[in-house]
């Protein structure tokens, strides 16, 4: 089995058999940040569609998963989810086979979907071959048991991102040093999973001398979204995973979008902190 990460999607490529896996596009986003706050953005379902078509050409890829938030509003009520969604999932059925595991954002999900979409159950799915099986959830709720099986879990949710700044200073007019927000960056988070706390939370039986497995956190696929700073030292993660200690946050391995080792977050932190704590000159 081999993985890839490309354009904030993760491939699963076993013999001649590839899957992609994607996670919160929150369809409509643009459309509430319009409403809630007066900003206008372009339409983003026509760019995510073309995106996911693009990994599915590159990848020869024979099944789609989104791990959770189809939609952004987590009711149904509102005329651009009827507009929007039932088109771009029919698009998507018609190119490539589509399973969606539903998030916290995908109440009454299904009214929406052509019948070719499968919709499986919250707690999350196992799958590829039995030895080497990945389990997919969203991320907010407790997997199934056989989920805890795997070697491999793979989540949404929580957005992860680093918090970029940068150095505003124009020496030329004498204007000091200042740091400014520079927006956000997208990034895949490996965490390990303690299966026997999760086990023992969901009241289940330990399992003598269990390795544990990997989790990884996707960010979300709408570039619109920003997420949670992982660098920033008070940021924490939600979900059962997170809240009940079973992967710990600080712990984590930070990766870019196409799979590059980029340091641990207790780095990231540390550099966090060193830069906030360093003076500048005054004006």
């Amino acid at each position: 089995m081999e993985t890839i990460f490309d354009d904030r999607g993760m491939i699963i490529t076993h013999h001649d058999t590839s899957v992609l896996l994607i996670s919160d596009i929150h369809l409509g986003f643009e459309e509430e940040l319009a409403e809630s706050r007066g900003v206008q953005f372009p339409p983003q379902h026509p760019v995510i569609l073309e995106r996911i078509e693009r990994l599915v050409k590159r990848h020869n890829i024979s099944h789609l998963f989104i791990i959770g938030d189809v939609k952004h509003t987590i009711l149904t009520d509102r005329y651009y989810n009827w507009e929007i969604i039932p088109e771009f999932m029919k698009t998507l059925a018609n190119q490539v086979k589509t399973t969606v595991i539903p998030g916290n954002h995908d109440g009454d999900l299904r009214a929406l979907l052509p019948r070719d979409i499968i919709v499986t159950d919250v707690h999350g799915i196992l799958i590829g071959p039995k030895y080497e099986q990945v389990g997919l959830l969203h991320g907010h709720s407790w997997p199934s048991a056989d989920i805890l099986d795997a070697k491999m879990i793979v989540i949404g949710h929580n957005h992860p991102t680093i918090r970029r700044f940068r150095d505003a200073s124009v020496p030329e007019i004498g204007r000091s040093s200042r740091r400014r927000y520079a927006g956000t960056v997208p990034v895949v988070l490996k965490t390990k999973l303690n299966r026997n706390c999760v086990r023992s939370a969901m009241g289940m039986l330990e399992v003598p001398e269990d390795s544990g497995c990997i989790l990884i956190t996707l960010p979300s696929f709408n570039e619109l979204l920003s997420g949670i700073s992982v660098n920033y030292p008070m940021s924490e993660f939600h979900g059962p995973f997170f809240e009940n200690m079973c992967a710990r946050l600080s712990e984590s391995e930070v990766h870019s979008t196409n799979g590059i080792y980029l340091g641990s977050i207790e780095w990231f932190r540390q550099r966090f902190n060193e830069m906030i704590k360093s003076k500048s000159t005054g004006d």
